[in-house]
């Protein structure tokens, strides 16, 4: 099989992992790879925000679980929120599955083409890092949470420019043990000749 075809096929999200560290130049190639990524008009609007630093990766945990718990819980709640915000109750709850890197990806906040460029940059940053034998995850608590004002402060903290919030991000390292091959595809495909 052609050789990208078979790491779209094979790669998996990835939610246990080693503690050992990315090498820099493969992180560097990872986020190259995601520079790469289709872009609306190419604008390359988007930032992409890596953190191996293991404090600053326990403060990013600690600013999502703190967030969370500002957060009522209403009727109107959706069960996945709920179920965050119940999980941020645990002071030791880990948001990040204890990866030894983080990328957040920010896009400027009033463009039309912020979230499709950036889904595109971070599929790009995961294909890349499989192709590397390196696990990832998309994580989307974040963006949820990217106008809180705990959230802003930690993305002013980490040089994210005003005018960007959060449309994604992404947790990467060595999987902890074996991935399961994926569920047969349901029947999503439909051609018109």
């Amino acid at each position: 099989m052609n050789a990208v075809l078979d790491n779209i096929l094979t790669r998996r999200s990835v939610r246990a992992f080693k503690e050992e560290q990315i090498p820099g130049e493969d992180l560097n190639a990872i986020l190259t790879a995601g520079s790469y990524a289709p872009n609306g008009m190419g604008m390359q609007s988007w930032k992409f925000t890596a953190v191996q630093n293991a404090a600053v990766i326990k403060k990013v945990n600690e600013a999502i679980r703190r967030t969370l718990l500002t957060i009522p819980v209403v009727p109107e709640t959706h069960p996945y929120v709920a179920s965050l915000i119940e999980k941020a109750k645990d002071e030791h709850a880990d948001f990040l599955y204890h990866a030894p890197t983080y990328i957040i990806v920010t896009n400027l906040k009033d463009s039309g083409n912020a979230m499709p460029d950036s889904a595109l940059a971070i599929g790009n940053m995961m294909l890349a890092a499989h192709s590397l034998g390196i696990g990832s995850c998309w994580l989307n608590q974040l963006p949820g949470l990217t106008h809180m004002p705990l959230i802003r402060e930690l993305l002013t903290d980490l040089d994210v420019p005003e005018d960007h919030i959060v449309y994604g991000s992404v947790v990467m390292g060595y999987a902890a043990g074996d991935t399961s091959p994926a569920e047969p595809r349901k029947n999503v495909i439909r051609i018109i000749r």
